[in-house]
């Protein structure tokens, strides 16, 4: 039988309907894919957040030594670790020193004062070990001011967490045993992670690589990466940068050549060690009341973080 030419006409615009169609349907999904991937980022850095805001909140007292703030923080680390099922280094979670002298202006401490480090672990399939590091005090308070510390460093102990949180919840073992390591005492001249060299609670010789996050707010420019050029490094920030290459989790990962400015300095005399932190905002402030958990911005986050856990897979 023969079509009516309206039937025909019906048949020859169907081409051209068909792709605004499938048009239309690629426009929606991928609307709702990039809206998935945001809801998933703002996930991903909604512990890190967590973190930030609870250890600068006034409650933590600066995270110094006035009314125990340190140790306040210190329970914090310990209770986290203890809920990822993170096993202990020591018995208690806890590597005790002594300030070895007086300091009148912030961080306020008498020579004696007694606090800790934090040091758990998750084993993995041979004892060489990666370890990740972040110093978790702060300045304290002067007076009746606090300084909260959420860039520096509430920010890098909350991606030490959220890396712990993350390393730890995977059914198979990793090939490399993970030490999570938070110091206190860095502002007052990296006394605990000096300490904790000195009375290591690892054998260095097993150690690959750590890894030391401090000022992790922010990046809007990139990341750094001290002690980036030593022989013993350079490979390491050779992948980092390569990976980096591939995906663009960064805007750059810069180089600068060993510094005794973070918790790395004394480990890296005994073991490869380098420390990252952001370039550029938004943070709140450094060393000032205004490094508050609101001027924290976290929106390379989740590119830092997976660029980190990409960069643990490759080694």
């Amino acid at each position: 039988m023969a079509q009516s030419p309206r039937l025909l006409n019906s048949v020859k615009r169907n081409p051209l309907r068909e792709i605004l169609r499938r048009s239309f349907l690629l426009i929606v999904l991928i609307s709702h894919f990039s809206l998935l991937i945001s809801r998933l980022q703002a996930q991903d850095s909604a512990y890190a957040r967590r973190v930030i805001c609870d250890l600068s909140s006034p409650a933590m007292y600066g995270r110094g030594m006035q009314h125990r703030g340190d140790s306040i923080a210190a329970s914090y680390l310990r209770r986290e670790l203890k809920t990822f099922g993170v096993k202990p280094l020591t018995k208690d979670y806890y590597q005790y020193f002594c300030f070895p002298q007086t300091r009148t202006k912030p961080p306020i401490v008498e020579k004696g004062y007694r606090s800790q480090n934090v040091c758990g672990y998750h084993p993995g399939q041979t004892d060489s070990m990666i370890v990740i590091c972040a110093h978790y005090e702060h300045l304290g308070m002067h007076g009746d001011t606090i300084f909260y510390g959420a860039h520096d460093n509430a920010s890098g102990t909350a991606a030490v967490l959220d890396l712990a949180r993350q390393l730890s919840s995977n059914k198979t073992l990793p090939q490399y045993t993970y030490v999570f390591l938070f110091f206190g005492g860095e502002e007052s001249g990296i006394v605990g992670s000096h300490h904790f060299a000195d009375h290591p609670l690892i054998d260095f010789s097993k150690v690959k690589l750590v890894i030391n996050l401090d000022l992790f707010c922010g990046g809007d420019e990139g990341l750094m990466v001290v002690n980036a050029n030593a022989p013993e490094t350079k490979p390491y920030v050779d992948l980092m940068e390569r990976l980096n290459g591939r995906h663009r989790y960064t805007a750059q990962i810069g180089r600068r050549d060993n510094a005794r400015n973070s918790d790395h300095w004394y480990l890296s005399q005994h073991c490869p060690a380098i420390f990252i932190y952001t370039l550029g905002g938004p943070f709140g402030g450094y060393h000032s009341p205004t490094d508050t958990c609101d001027g924290c911005g976290l929106g390379n986050y989740e590119g830092f973080l997976t660029l980190l856990r990409n960069f643990l897979e490759e080694l």
